[in-house]
């Protein structure tokens, strides 16, 4: 197995996390952002302008929903999210944090059965969309499963909430560069490896996208291995990871 990209801190893997992920053995912790649910999806392509066709009843094709990628992606299928669950418990020796839509939340905690449900935490995003038919209330936050190995537990927030308030990436003016469509921010990030884990550790995440939780890892003197599907993203994510060590307010 030949990473796409390794450093002293960072080691990216280019391929299917179903193949990679049962060859690593165990590390700390897995911080990651699967694709989202089908419930998600679905809503898109019902909301967004690209609906798929429609039929002859006016229903969207069913041959039509697995072309339709609105978000550069499939959606996370149950089958997947029960391999993903039994490979974390398996690799991470403390805390599996999974960030999801609120919605499937309880889905990701029923497929980590072995591990410790500790908190759903939120991710509040600041400047998120609105809801454009105006008919119910936007989603304005995403949910982490927060799961831990069975026995003692230790963070570094002491007694504070599992709410976190971050601003999305948008790129606006070109300050903050949007390199992935669901990209977290890198601040967000660096907050939760300064939480949940300690310098050292090592951190997997096999949905790793741009980079975000791996250059988050390198800047907080953790370790960190990757997994990306999209070759593209694996370009993208070591080319940030050989920039210099980015300063960080994690407070």
């Amino acid at each position: 197995m030949k990473p796409y990209y390794q450093d002293a801190a960072v080691t990216i893997y280019h391929g299917d996390c179903r193949v990679i992920m049962p060859q690593l053995g165990e590390v700390d912790h897995v911080i990651t952002d699967p694709p989202y649910s089908e419930h998600v999806h679905g809503k898109s392509r019902r909301g967004g302008s690209s609906a798929p066709p429609l039929d002859g009843s006016g229903r969207p094709a069913p041959s039509s929903f697995s072309r339709v990628k609105e978000f550069g992606f499939e959606s996370l299928s149950a089958d997947l999210r029960a391999f993903c669950g039994e490979q974390f418990t398996r690799l991470a020796s403390r805390w599996v944090l999974v960030f999801s839509d609120v919605e499937s939340s309880h889905e990701w905690r029923a497929d980590l059965p072995a591990l410790d449900y500790v908190r759903t935490g939120a991710w509040i995003k600041i400047g998120a969309t609105p809801q454009f038919t105006g008919d119910r209330p936007a989603a304005g936050f995403e949910a982490i499963t927060i799961c831990h190995q069975p026995g003692k537990k230790r963070w570094n927030g002491g007694g504070t909430h599992a709410v976190w308030s971050y601003p999305i990436v948008l790129n606006r003016g070109g300050n903050d560069p949007r390199l992935h469509t669901t990209q977290k921010p890198l601040d967000l990030m660096a907050r939760l490896v300064d939480l949940f884990t300690d310098p050292g550790d090592v951190i997997v995440d096999p949905f790793m996208g741009s980079g975000t939780t791996l250059r988050a890892a390198k800047d907080m003197g953790r370790r960190a291995i990757g997994i990306e599907l999209d070759e593209r993203y694996c370009d993208i994510a070591a080319r940030r990871m050989g920039q210099e060590i980015l300063p960080l307010n994690a407070a």
